[in-house]
Formats: structure tokens, C-alpha cells, sequence
């Protein structure tokens, strides 16, 4: 296939990932489906804790201009890789309350431009060694963006809270999409940008920008969603209905107050509506009805945030047909928000294999399943890792059931949500103790946060997934604060998954909500099965407390303070239970209301 985006030479590892996405890709070749990809990579500076590298966009401050000359660097970079390519200093958006527009980078390129070759690549801390194309660009006067032509690429460089946000040129299939991926990471690496951070317990979060993906076609008016007028209301099913979707590729903050919330974590009518109108435009669709204004003018008030804002919803419409966003509204697209940042292009290659292939098993064949009401299983079932990989394992079948080939992508999704902390073995039994999705509410009045570039909200709280294993009928328990439980149990033919959800406070946050709640630090877990105990103990922050010496420098260092943060000493089982162990009518126990009840009372989880 001709690639869509010139790239330049590939490593051995991203040359195996591109022969195994050309199965997809000539998949959808032969079905005359084209769904073009696109995606919004952001990085950060990993050992900086500047406020513009955490949380400010472009801040007219001292010292605030390193962002921009790496960001001006990037761009450079990716104009010299790619041929015939030139490089513009563009006007930014500019957001309320910000006194200017943003710093703006644009890359122009003829799209069937060869590779230019190995570039000429620099060393980030090497400040006596000036790029005179860096200096001029960031001198120069800031224009507007030139008229891009059908047979020409266009990629930005920009501002975005605590990050540089690179907006790439749409790719017509996997092959150019990976290589153009390949591009964009060599130029944040030369540029001293990361996709990933540490913090100073070791524990890893993504660049802070997340990691979105596009869909839509060659042009506007050729987009999948305007061709297969059903396709769009099939997928908004399809991802209502498989959790994993949402949540398995998420960062740290999920539900109505994160960046990409479902629909039914929003206003419940607008939720019966939106159920409604899928319904109704697939009705319309089948007879030939659905306009591209009809499709948007039909979902877009309902697939918004809770707030009402378009911007933030996961299945993001703003651009599909929209009349108000001047010159950039009406452009076929889709975008799904619902994706942290990745490490490593070829795990954003992956997951937009993922993406693509939904949407090509939305448009080429039926979805007859209903629309699913989860209601508390949301934020309870769908919270724990265990489940969502149960989830995404159907989603992977039934693309296979429908010829769209992702095996060789399979184990790079799956191991995409690394979530483990520890494990032990106690009477008999397997335990793992994992990170799971939390839901940290807003702080305050949504109205009055909705035109800042980033919101308050409590992020005291942390859920994590504890999974014990057997074959057999064993029992096991649980003791938590002096309340004994007994976990669910999901049952795999003679194995016996024991699966308990644990929402904990980690600190006292200020400000936060119910601010006299103590933390749960560290979080202690007795756990007794077939005569024998081990108490874990699990810390937010180093045991016995102190500062650390700076962030980690690197994996192995940021691995070690996550290691020594969980603590495992054998125990002797209580002779006396203090509680009648109690299965919890939920899969997560909420540990913070024990503080609110009784000893001698059972345990009921929200």
C-alpha cells in the first residue's frame, strides 16, 4: 500500500508491527471501506515540575518559554523527515481567560512525499548548540494557517495543559499511520519529551493529555459515517455496551468529571434520549433518510458532558457537520477520547487497530444486541480490571467473528492496562493485589469550572482489585478494620476467582470533600484461607514516611519505590471472628464508610 504520511526508517520491532496490521488493512481495502485514522499524541518534560509542564497550557512567564522552543524543535524535526515538507509558525486557538492565542507549529507536506531519510537528530540538554531553523521559527510572526490542498498533509504542534499536543496528519491505513507515529516519537525524544511520567512514590501516569483517536474519511464528505448512515448509532451502542471500550485504555481519572465521560455518566434524560435517537436515526438510516446534518444535529446535544460541554464527551462529534465551528466543524470526523497516552507508537498503533476495526464491524454488518442500562454495575463491576479484560476478550471475538483480523495486536491490548501491585499465595489460594479505575468527583460548582483549562476535583480516593484463585469450593476471608468479608466469587469452570473491589481515602485532601474522613494509610488487609494468614499492607506513600530524593530517573528506580510500598508478613488467623464474614452485595467494598459503622456491624458496600 502507498502510504498516506512519508515516514522515515522504521526499527525492526515497529517493521514486525506493520506486516501485522496489513491483515486490517486489506480487510477494509476489499470490503471499499476507507476509515481514515488520525490521533492526538501529547508529551511532557518528565523531570520537570514546572507549573506549563503539569498543568498550564502556554503561561506568558519566566522560564515558560522552554516549552515552546521544544515544541518549536519538534517541529522542526518532523518538517526536516519528511520531503518537501515546510514548516509555519501558525495562530493558536485561544480559549476564555487565556490573554492570547497559543503557540502554534504547522507542518505542510505533499502527501505522496517520499521518506526524506535519517534525519539529523540532536541532544535535548546540548544548550550551547543552537538550531538557527529553531530560532527562526520561533521568531517568526505568527500567520494564519495556509490553505491546505487535498493532496497535501497537515500536522500541529501546539499548547495544551502540561503538554505539547501533536495533531496528526490523518492516515488512510495502519501502515502510514505507524510510520508517522514513528516520526512524531523521535521528535519528542530529541526534543527531551516523554509520553510518560513518575511520580515521587514511582508510581507511572501517562504524559497528562491523553492520547485520542480520530476516525473519519479522504475528505468530508467521503467519511465513513456519512457513506454507513447506521454506523455511527451502531457504535454508540456497541461502546455503551462494552465497557472495556471506555475504561480499559483510561488514565487515572474516569466518569463524569474526567475528560471522557460515557453518556449514562451524565444526565439521565439526556441518556434516555440519546438511546432514543440511535434507534431512531438507525430506523432513518435503513430507508435512506440521514443526512450528514441529520446525524449531527441528532446526537450532538446529547453526546456531551455533564456540563453540556461537546468537547469533553468520549464519542466527540464537534467536528462531524457542525455549522458553528468555523472552517473546522464540518469535517466528517469523530473523535474518541476515551485513550490515555501510550508509551510507544506501536501501542497507539494498536489500539487504533482497535478502534478501526469497531467501526468497520459497525458499518459492514448488523448490531442487533439492545442497548445495555448498566446503572450502579458502572461504577462497580466495570471499575475492577478482572471484568473489563473479560470484556474486551468479547469485543476481540466478535471481530474475529467478523473477518477483521487483530491477532497479532492482541497481546499489546491486553497488556495495555498494567495494573498489578503484588501477590502472595496463602492456604492454598492465589492472591493479586491491582490497581483498578476510580471515579474522582468534581470539587465544587461544575458552571463555574467549565471555562478553566483544568478542573478541581478529589483525588483522595484510590479502588483496588484484589483476586484470589483456587480450584474447588475453598473459602477465604478477608478482615479490614476489624470487619470481616468474603469476596464474590466468579466461577471458571473448576477455578474459583474470588474478586473483591476495595475503594480506600489514601490522604486528607484541602480542599476536597468530607474533609474530617481519615485516610486509610496504609491500607491493611488480613487474609485467612485454610488455617494459614498474611497481613498486606499497602502504602500511598514510603513506609515510615520522609521525603523521597527527587523523582525516579528511570524504570528500574520508579519500580523499586512501587515494590516497596506493598508489604506481605505471614500472620496467625484470628481465633475469633469479630464480625460474621459477609458477602458484599457489590463487587467493591467502600472502606472509607467502615469508619461510619459499628464494629459488630456486617459490611454493606454502596
Amino acid at each position: 500500500m502507498t502510504p498516506a504520511t512519508a515516514a522515515g526508517p522504521h526499527c525492526a520491532e515497529q517493521g514486525a508491527e506493520q506486516a501485522a496490521i496489513d491483515p486490517l488493512d486489506d480487510r477494509l481495502a476489499a470490503a471499499d471501506l476507507a476509515i481514515w485514522i488520525g490521533a492526538e499524541p501529547t508529551f511532557t518534560r518528565r523531570e520537570s515540575n514546572d507549573p506549563w509542564w503539569l498543568w498550564q497550557a502556554d503561561p506568558d512567564l519566566p522560564g515558560a518559554e522552554d516549552k515552546r522552543r521544544r515544541a518549536a524543535q519538534m517541529a522542526t524535526i518532523l518538517g526536516r523527515r519528511i520531503r518537501g515538507a515546510e514548516v509555519h509558525r501558525v495562530i493558536g486557538r485561544q480559549y476564555p481567560d487565556e490573554e492570547a492565542p497559543r503557540f502554534c507549529f504547522g507542518v505542510r507536506a505533499p502527501r505522496s512525499a517520499p521518506p526524506a531519510g535519517e534525519p539529523r537528530t540532536r541532544g535535548h540538554d546540548d544548550d550551547d548548540d543552537r538550531d538557527p531553523a529553531v530560532d527562526a521559527l520561533l521568531a517568526a510572526v505568527p500567520a494564519a494557517t495556509p490553505v491546505i490542498g487535498p493532496d497535501q498533509l497537515w500536522l500541529t504542534v501546539t499548547a495544551d495543559p502540561g503538554v505539547v499536543e501533536v495533531n496528526t496528519a490523518p492516515c488512510p491505513d495502519l501502515a502510514s499511520f505507524g510510520g508517522h507515529l514513528d516520526d512524531v516519537w523521535i521528535a519528542a525524544a530529541s526534543a527531551g519529551l516523554s509520553a510518560y511520567r513518575w511520580r515521587y512514590n514511582g508510581d507511572e501516569v501517562d504524559s497528562g493529555g491523553g492520547g485520542q483517536l480520530t476516525l473519519g474519511g479522504p475528505s468530508p464528505d467521503a467519511s465513513p459515517f456519512f457513506r454507513h448512515p447506521a454506523l455511527l448509532p451502531r457504535m454508540i451502542r456497541y461502546f455503551a455496551n462494552h465497557p472495556a471500550l471506555s475504561y480499559w485504555f483510561l488514565g487515572e481519572c474516569a466518569g463524569s468529571a474526567s475528560q471522557s465521560p460515557r453518556a449514562d455518566e451524565g444526565v439521565r434524560e439526556r441518556w434516555e434520549e440519546l438511546r432514543l435517537a440511535c434507534a431512531w436515526l438507525e430506523h432513518e438510516a435503513h430507508r435512506g433518510r440521514v443526512t450528514p446534518h441529520t446525524l449531527w444535529s441528532s446526537l450532538a446535544p446529547l453526546l456531551v458532558d455533564a456540563g453540556g460541554n461537546s468537547h469533553r464527551a468520549e464519542i466527540n462529534v464537534e467536528k462531524l457537520w457542525n455549522p458553528h465551528l468555523a472552517n473546522r466543524g464540518k469535517l466528517g470526523v469523530v473523535e474518541l477520547r476515551a485513550f490515555r497516552m501510550p508509551r510507544t507508537p506501536a501501542d497507539m498503533v494498536a489500539v487504533a487497530a482497535l478502534v478501526r476495526a469497531v467501526a468497520a464491524r459497525c458499518a459492514l454488518a448488523p448490531y442487533e444486541a439492545a442497548i445495555i442500562d448498566w446503572g450502579a454495575e458502572l461504577h462497580d463491576r466495570w471499575a475492577l480490571p478482572w471484568f473489563l479484560a473479560e470484556d474486551l476478550d468479547l469485543v476481540l471475538d466478535d471481530l474475529a467473528a467478523h473477518d477483521l483480523p487483530l491477532e497479532r495486536h492482541q497481546a499489546r491490548l491486553r497488556g495495555f492496562r498494567h495494573h498489578a501491585l503484588g501477590a502472595t499465595r496463602v492456604g492454598g489460594f492465589g492472591i493479586e493485589l491491582s490497581r483498578a479505575l476510580e471515579f474522582w468527583p468534581l470539587v465544587g460548582d461544575l458552571a463555574s469550572q467549565e471555562r478553566a483549562t483544568a478542573r478541581l476535583v478529589d483525588a483522595s480516593s484510590e479502588r483496588l482489585e484484589l483476586v484470589a484463585d483456587r480450584e474447588g469450593d475453598a473459602a477465604i476471608t478477608i478482615r479490614i478494620a476489624g470487619h470481616a468479608v468474603t469476596p464474590r466469587v466468579n466461577v471458571d469452570g473448576a477455578w474459583r476467582y474470588h474478586v473483591l473491589g476495595l475503594r480506600r481515602r489514601q490522604f486528607v485532601p484541602d480542599p476536597g470533600l468530607v474533609p474530617t474522613l481519615p485516610a486509610d494509610e496504609p491500607l491493611r488487609l488480613a487474609i485467612e484461607a485454610g488455617g494459614e494468614a498474611v497481613t498486606m499492607a499497602w502504602y500511598a506513600w514510603r513506609p515510615g514516611g520522609g521525603a523521597y530524593d527527587g523523582l525516579p530517573g528511570d524504570d528500574a528506580e520508579a519500580d523499586a519505590r512501587r515494590r516497596e510500598r506493598l508489604i506481605v508478613t505471614p500472620s496467625a488467623a484470628a481465633t475469633v471472628a469479630t464480625t460474621t464474614p459477609a458477602a458484599p452485595a457489590t463487587w467493591t467494598l467502600d472502606v472509607r464508610a467502615l469508619h461510619a459503622r459499628p464494629r459488630d456491624a456486617e459490611p454493606s458496600p454502596p
